[in-house]
């Protein structure tokens, strides 16, 4: 089930941003998109769908932007980085 929203916007706003109205349509799914995923309040897949565009083209639009995918706790990576060493040591 999916729900429509509309509203409003003047021609002279759609002349200053030189767009259509569609491009402004899927410009603001974007812009919302790119904002509720890095507010933590969409996860990757869901943030990808209100985008209109699949998750690996979601996140390879993320990467051109320069927006963190991955959100690792320092703490996290340096366990991580530990178990790696002590794994390693025993494979010698």
């Amino acid at each position: 089930m999916t729900e429509t929203m509309t509203f409003e916007v003047s021609q002279d706003l759609l002349a200053s941003l030189k767009i259509g109205i569609q491009d402004l349509a899927q410009e603001i799914r974007l812009m919302a998109a790119i904002t509720y995923f890095q507010e933590k309040k969409l996860s990757l897949g869901k943030a990808a769908d209100l985008a209109g565009c699949n998750r690996l083209n979601f996140m390879d639009l993320l990467a051109r932007k320069g927006i963190v995918i991955f959100d690792y706790d320092e703490s996290i990576v340096d366990s991580e980085l530990r178990g790696v060493a002590q794994l390693s040591k025993g494979a010698v």
